[in-house]
C-alpha cells in the first residue's frame, strides 16, 4: 500500500521540477545599423590643425570598413577603418575588438566632440587626452563607444590596393590596406640592437622577451626592405601571437605583404594583421 502511493507522488514531483526548467531564449540578434555617411575620411583628416583637434561638427556622420583586426595581437586596443577617400585609426580603448569589430563590416562613426591628433605625424581619432605626451587618447568608456562607434552590415574583406613602387605611397594611402609587391628585404632588429649585437640582427617577427630582464618585457621587431631604394619597415609588436615566428627572408629576397600603411615622421611603416601576410614574391 505505501510503496503504491509513493511511486503516482514521486511522478507527479518529477513533472513538476521539470516544469520549472528554465529553458534558454536565444537573444535577439542587434539589427545592424543604418546611418548615411555626409563626410568622408579625408575631410574628417582635414580638420587636423597640427595640434590636439576637438571636432566640432555635429552632423557629421563617417563610414568605412574595418580593416585590421587585434585577434592575432599586432594590433591593440585600436581599430582601422577606410573609405574610398583614405583611412584613418580609431583609438577605441578595449580588447578583443575583432569580436565586436569584423574584418570587412561596415563602421559609423560620429566624430562631433573626439579628439583628431597625430603621434609621429599619423593622424587618428579618439577622446581628448590627459596625458601631455599624446595629443589624444582613447574611447574607453562605454557611454562615449556606443553614442560615437555604430555597427553596420559586415561585407567582404577591403581588397588592398596595390603598390609595386614608391611613387605609389602617398599620403591618401597612408592608414589604408595596401599590397606591397617585389620589396626587397634587408635586415631585422629593434630598438636594443645596439645593446646586444650578438643576437641582432633579429630573425623573427619581434622579441618577446628582453635579454636585459628575466621578464617578460616585449619589444616591437622591425624589419626593413626596401621598394625603389625607399625603405620600408614593417613594424611587429612583440605582443603580437606571431612574434617568434622566424621571418621567412634573407637578405636580397623580394616578398609581398599587405598590411596596414602609416609612417612614423619620415619613416614609411607596414602593420601586418597576421604573418600569414607576409610571402616571398
Amino acid at each position: 500500500m505505501k510503496h503504491t502511493i509513493l511511486i503516482p507522488i514521486a511522478t507527479l514531483l518529477v513533472i513538476t521540477f521539470a516544469g520549472c526548467e528554465k529553458q534558454y531564449i536565444e537573444p535577439a540578434a542587434i539589427p545592424p545599423a543604418l546611418m548615411q555617411a555626409n563626410m568622408t575620411i579625408k575631410e574628417l583628416k582635414e580638420h587636423y590643425k597640427n595640434t590636439p583637434t576637438i571636432v566640432n561638427a555635429p552632423d557629421a556622420v563617417i563610414a568605412g570598413r574595418v580593416i585590421s583586426t587585434d585577434r592575432h595581437g599586432n594590433f591593440y586596443r585600436t581599430l582601422y577603418i577606410q573609405d574610398e577617400t583614405g583611412g584613418i585609426e580609431i583609438k577605441i580603448g578595449k580588447t578583443t575588438l575583432y569580436n565586436t569589430y569584423r574584418i570587412g563590416q561596415e563602421i559609423y562613426l560620429k566624430p562631433h566632440q573626439l579628439c583628431l591628433g597625430a603621434y609621429g605625424k599619423m593622424v587618428s581619432i579618439g577622446a581628448p587626452s590627459t596625458d601631455p605626451s599624446y595629443e589624444n587618447g582613447y574611447i574607453d568608456v562605454p557611454l562615449l563607444v556606443n553614442s560615437h562607434i555604430f555597427c553596420g552590415e559586415i561585407k567582404t574583406p577591403v581588397t588592398p590596393a596595390t603598390i609595386s613602387s614608391a611613387g605609389e605611397i602617398t599620403n591618401d594611402r597612408m592608414g589604408t590596406l595596401v599590397t606591397i609587391h617585389n620589396i626587397i628585404y634587408q635586415k631585422g632588429e629593434t630598438q636594443y640592437t645596439k645593446a646586444h649585437p650578438e643576437i641582432y640582427p633579429i630573425t623573427t617577427w619581434a622579441v618577446k622577451n628582453d635579454p636585459d630582464t628575466s621578464e617578460d618585457d616585449s619589444h616591437y621587431g622591425l624589419h626593413t626592405f626596401t621598394l625603389n631604394n625607399t625603405d620600408i619597415v614593417v613594424r611587429t609588436s612583440g605582443y603580437a601571437k606571431f612574434a617568434e615566428t622566424p621571418v621567412p627572408f634573407v637578405a636580397g629576397d623580394r616578398a609581398r605583404i599587405t598590411g596596414i600603411l602609416t609612417h612614423y615622421n619620415e619613416t614609411i611603416q607596414l602593420a601586418m594583421n597576421t604573418d600569414k601576410d607576409a610571402v616571398k614574391n
